[in-house]
């Protein structure tokens, strides 16, 4: 009976070939891209800006905006404390855009201004409308037309400066709309103005 030894090197030769792919995938993914790009590579695409439940959107604004810190980088780890991802590219006026491989909305921050968006779905509105007299009983309605095209409402809520409050609509095509919660705070305000 004649018994078939493995060679040792056919073995060793197929481990270093292994190896060497390993290391070359592994050069490929992380060649200028971070975690962070990775991450929001595999995000679900309808969970880019989601349809988020009336109080998950409202929830978020009032974490993050209007409760949320100032600094970008607290306001930065707050979101990674909640598991949500920067978009590798910043857009205009240096925005950041966090993202969620679930159903919570899109948060978007610059340096004055935080906006939470997910696709309109029912119910929204009036959750939202309610939130805005509840938090800011003492906000005035903006006139339609003061700002661009795509706001929806708007309301000037008393602090110094005044800070800004906003609704704004975007339509998609296929008969889709996206639903933004704009919170503006200008350079120097001294307080929220929810009292």
């Amino acid at each position: 009976m004649t018994v078939t030894t493995r060679n040792p090197l056919q073995t060793s030769s197929w481990r270093h070939i292994g190896a060497l792919g390993v290391s070359l995938l592994a050069g490929c993914t992380t060649a200028g891209l971070g975690p962070d790009a990775l991450e929001v590579a595999n995000i679900k695409r309808s969970n880019i800006v989601p349809k988020s439940s009336p109080g998950a959107l409202v929830h978020a604004f009032d974490k993050y905006c209007v409760n949320g810190p100032r600094d970008r980088t607290l306001a930065d780890a707050l979101l990674r404390k909640s598991n949500y991802v920067p978009r590798p590219r910043r857009g205009q006026n240096k925005t950041r855009v966090y993202v969620i491989d679930n159903k919570r909305p899109l948060v978007a921050l610059t340096q004055n201004i935080c906006v939470v968006q997910a696709r309109s779905r029912t119910g929204q509105t009036h959750k939202f409308r309610a939130y805005i007299a509840n938090t800011f009983p003492r906000a005035k309605p903006v006139p339609p037309g003061t700002f661009w095209h795509n706001i929806e409402q708007a309301w000037a809520v008393p602090s110094d400066p005044p800070a800004i409050v906003a609704t704004q609509r975007d339509l998609e095509p296929g008969n889709f709309s996206r639903y933004g919660l704009i919170y503006y705070q200008p350079a120097g305000t001294t307080k929220r103005g929810n009292d």
